[in-house]
């Protein structure tokens, strides 16, 4: 075997890079994770809790995240990505903190807006492009995906156990110790990046905007993460309150999400690898988009017929089809844009994504009563975005190669 085939894939700064960014973002994610499948229900033992004020608490971290993502994303093309995500991380702590100290709703909505204010997804993703080379970055962009995935898996097994045990108090204070955790992995893990080329101070947030939103697939895929994100809180908002009101004891909940995780993760890896080996990401999203779709009716069916069943097969199809387009869509965005603009690129695309998530809870809260019409609103969006990316999105072809 010659010397260029004993050639790792990664060279070892690249694997420092990605295992210890990988950390951070497993820390981070898992934080946000455990809140989803119990944090509704738990939240009702809070004082003066309504449903529309316990969708609006749910939500609220994703309207400051979706809001700051693009100008911390932004931020880091000027000053450098480690300062921004350290910068974010203490703010993301002292919200746990307040969040932990929480006895009345109102005070957790104040906690949650704060917990939002440490917007570093963006960031994060757009130093793992700083830190690896073009032609290895699909393969980094997806053991970051792994990481989220995992992160996924484990929270929703443990949450249903963690909520009882816990309470939402403690739960808040552990995920002020893991993101403590995630801080010194920064500090002193994660490599420094070659110089990489900044954006001048002088260039204006309309225009780096204006820049990264002329690209047709990223407007495509920014509507994507707007749909997952009001999918995903909306669900796990209103599905949680569903089985308890079923009689379903919140520790038993396990039980449904762990094979419900298995399942997601092995759609997860197939379609990523589809996608990305026959560069059939057009098909592989058009699939996901049908799962949403039919995960919606799915819970239609359930609420118009009452059977708990229709519900866990719409959080099945659901989960699945979101999964889908987890790994994906941040490959995506780092392949339509430049190495000057990939944090405001990820910016764009965290901000839809968050910004949904915000706007799916506190709809969903607000219309708690009738959530019938929630059902209607996530048909009418994922059959929005069904011709949408049927008529706009075009597979990347070889367009990585111009990164």
């Amino acid at each position: 075997m010659s010397k260029t085939e004993r050639t790792p894939i990664f060279t070892s700064t690249e694997k420092r890079s990605i295992y210890s960014l990988s950390g951070v973002l497993f820390f981070r994610m898992f934080s946000i994770f455990l809140l989803l499948p119990v944090f509704s229900v738990l939240a009702l033992d809070l004082e003066e809790a309504t449903p529309f004020l316990i969708g609006v608490a749910f939500g609220a971290y994703g309207l400051t995240q979706g809001f700051l993502q693009l100008p911390f994303g932004m931020w880091s093309d000027r000053a450098g990505r480690k300062k921004v995500i350290v910068i974010g991380l203490g703010l993301f702590i002292i919200g746990n903190l307040l969040a932990a100290a929480a006895d009345s709703i109102y005070l957790m909505i104040i906690a949650r807006f704060l917990q939002g204010t440490g917007a570093i997804s963006s960031t994060v993703f757009a130093l793992v492009a700083d830190l690896t080379r073009p032609e290895v970055r699909t393969r980094a962009n997806a053991a970051m995906g792994v990481s989220i995935g995992t992160a996924f898996a484990i929270a929703f097994i443990a949450a249903p156990f963690l909520g009882e045990w816990l309470g939402l108090e403690g739960m808040f204070g552990m995920i002020a110790i893991f993101s403590v955790v995630s801080l010194v992995l920064v500090l002193t893990t994660v490599p420094n990046p070659e110089a990489i080329p900044l954006v001048p101070e002088n260039t204006s947030f309309l225009k780096m905007t204006k820049t990264v939103w002329r690209v047709p697939s990223l407007r495509t895929i920014c509507w994507g993460g707007f749909v997952c994100g009001a999918g995903l809180s909306s669900t796990f908002f209103l599905i949680p309150m569903i089985l308890v009101n079923h009689g379903y004891e919140r520790a038993e909940m396990w039980k449904i999400y762990l094979p419900m995780m298995l399942a997601g993760a092995l759609m997860m890896i197939l379609a990523a690898v589809f996608a990305e080996v026959r560069n059939r990401f057009r098909e592989v999203m058009l699939f996901g988009v049908v799962l949403l779709l039919l995960s919606a009716v799915a819970m239609g069916i359930g609420q118009e017929q009452q059977m708990l069943l229709w519900f866990v097969a719409a959080l099945f199809l659901f989960f699945m089809g979101f999964n889908i387009f987890e790994p994906i869509f941040p490959s995506l965005v780092t392949r339509t844009t430049t190495a000057e603009t990939k944090g405001t690129a990820m910016g764009v695309y965290n901000f839809a994504q968050f910004f949904g998530h915000f706007a799916g809870a506190t709809l969903a809260g607000a219309l708690y009563l009738n959530h019938f019409y929630i059902f209607i609103l996530l048909i009418a969006l994922a059959e929005f975005w069904f011709f949408y990316l049927t008529l706009s999105f075009t597979n990347p072809e070889k367009s990585i190669k111009k990164i």
